[in-house]
């Protein structure tokens, strides 16, 4: 095999070596002679592999300029007749090239390690509530109205806070045809993101993107351009910490879904990431367009709840042709949290009715201001 390439110095200086072993008196590359010849010596001198000297020979002939080597009887060169070209490289060399990718996996994954259980600190005192809004996909199929409504509460409510988890809307990538079947274009789609985001007075503090935020891909980068508050961006699943003015901490892993399904109980993959994955308070998800909550207390003490939001898709012939139910309630689930709470099963309450979740937090919170 040809060596795969050398930068023109170097291939200068490789074959100026040769060449200065020649005159030397050491036999040409390819002679039949006996003894050391030029091209060993000169590999040897600028400490070149012994496997590799005759590839490194070709390689530097092809970037400096064409060798015509001294005749093995004459030890004469012919006459060169000719001058070619010798063009710069084309790129940086590639030892750059590896330092550079070197600087650039460092970042990577440290920003990748930074978001396995990052902080949002509160700063306010008493009970706050964590809003988990299920699949928007906002559109034709969206059930807008209880949306606003929802919207409407969590924006009002002292001391909420949401989480989009994922699927802001359709943006159906690979299956654009299925644009054909809603009265909705994808610039539309945007501007209806960009609302939530942004404009909807929404107090957010984590964004999954779910699988249709990727299906195709420009939609999560169009999400992160604007995001101007700087809110966390995560991919599918975010585990993170809500710190306490008071010290306390409630750890969460929400997750457009978690590994593991079962037609038996529509948080198997929550029970399983509680039993298996890194200890959290709350396991939460959405994805599947169906609601369920619970609150358990596992063999090892730990008190969690569980949890799925069902989200605001309402008309979908997915699940009218498979036959799966429409759930009329938990779009959004709300967990509402006493960090001054000791009793760990008080400490947390959840709610499927977002409505009277709310009503709770704001009773919870003028009880702990007296």
């Amino acid at each position: 095999m040809s060596n795969p390439g050398i930068d023109p110095k170097s291939a200068r200086i490789f074959i100026e070596t040769v060449e200065k072993k020649l005159r030397e008196g050491y036999p040409a590359p390819g002679s039949t002679g006996g003894g050391i010849g030029a091209l060993r010596a000169a590999c040897n001198e600028l400490g070149v592999a012994q496997g590799s000297q005759s590839s490194k020979l070709a390689a530097a002939e092809r970037a400096y300029r064409p060798v015509r080597w001294p005749d093995k009887d004459t030890g004469k060169a012919p006459e060169q007749t000719f001058d070619l070209p010798v063009f710069p490289e084309d790129d940086i060399p590639v030892e750059d090239m590896l330092d550079h990718l070197s600087r650039k996996f460092e970042k990577r994954l440290s920003n990748e390690d930074a978001k396995t259980w990052f902080d949002v600190t509160i700063k306010i005192p008493g009970p706050v509530g964590l809003a988990v809004v299920g699949d928007p996909h906002l559109g034709t199929h969206c059930n807008i109205p209880l949306l606003r409504r929802d919207i409407d509460i969590m924006s009002k409510t002292e001391g909420m806070m949401a989480v989009n988890i994922g699927d802001t809307a359709d943006n159906w990538g690979r299956m654009i045809y299925l644009y054909a079947e809603d009265d909705i274009s994808k610039p539309t789609e945007r501007k209806l993101a960009r609302w939530f985001l942004r404009d909807a007075g929404m107090p957010w503090v984590v964004w999954l993107h779910g699988n249709h935020d990727t299906m195709h891909g420009e939609f999560s980068t169009f999400l992160k351009s604007e995001n101007v508050a700087q809110i966390p961006m995560v991919d599918w699943r975010a585990k993170f910490k809500l710190r306490f003015p008071s010290g306390g901490e409630v750890k969460v892993d929400a997750a457009h879904n978690h590994k593991g399904s079962s037609i038996y109980n529509r948080l198997q993959g929550q029970k399983r990431a509680a039993l298996w994955d890194e200890d959290a308070d709350i396991y939460v998800a959405g994805h599947h367009h169906t609601w369920a909550l619970t609150h358990e207390e596992l063999d090892n003490g730990r008190v969690v709840w569980m949890g799925r939001a069902r989200g605001y898709k309402w008309i979908d012939e997915y699940a009218t042709r498979h036959n799966f139910h429409r759930d009329e309630h938990g779009a959004t689930v709300l967990f509402v949290i006493d960090p001054g709470e000791k009793n760990a099963v008080r400490r947390i309450s959840a709610f499927a009715d977002l409505e009277e979740g709310a009503d709770f937090l704001t009773w919870k919170r003028k009880r702990a201001a007296r």
